[in-house]
C-alpha cells in the first residue's frame, strides 16, 4: 500500500545540533515520502530557508548558537506562515515545559517513527494560526 504522503512532496527542515539525531529523523521522514533538509542550528536553518522551499521546520529547542525558540521568533517575524514544531529531550527545562503546553507543536525525545509521522502529518494538515 502506498502512503498518501508519498505524493505530497512536502519538505521538512530538521534543525538539531546532534548530527545523529538529524540523520535519524531525516531517514524516518524520507522513508515516508517527505523531502528532508538538515541544519545544525538556527542560523544555518535561516540560511537554508533563504534558498529552499520548506513546509515545516522541526527544530530542537535547546542548541548552541541560535536555538529553536529564537529561530521560531525570527520565523514568526520574517515568515509568519512557516509552520514550526519543536522537539526536545529536556522536559525539566522551563522553556521546554512552556512549549509542551502549546497544543500540537511539541515532540518529546526519544520518539518512534510512528509518533513522528503522526505529529508531522497533524502539523501539516491543520490550519496554521502561527506560533505562540
Amino acid at each position: 500500500m502506498v502512503r498518501e504522503s508519498n505524493y505530497r512532496k512536502e519538505t521538512i527542515l530538521v534543525v538539531d545540533d546532534a548530527e545523529a539525531i538529524r540523520k535519524m529523523v531525516c531517514a524516518m521522514l524520507s522513508q515516508h515520502g517527505y523531502a528532508c533538509l538538515e541544519a545544525s542550528d538556527g542560523r544555518e536553518a535561516l540560511r537554508t530557508l533563504a534558498y529552499e522551499p520548506v513546509h515545516l521546520v522541526l527544530t530542537d529547542v535547546l542548541m548552541p548558537g541560535m536555538g529553536g525558540v529564537e529561530l521560531a521568533m525570527r520565523l514568526k517575524a520574517e515568515r509568519p506562515g512557516m509552520r514550526v514544531m519543536f522537539m526536545s529531550g529536556y522536559s525539566e527545562n522551563p522553556v521546554v515545559r512552556h512549549i509542551e503546553t502549546i497544543p500540537g507543536t511539541f515532540l518529546a525525545k526519544p520518539f518512534t517513527a510512528g509518533v513522528l509521522m503522526e505529529k508531522v502529518r497533524q502539523m501539516l494538515d491543520k490550519p496554521w494560526e502561527g506560533s505562540e
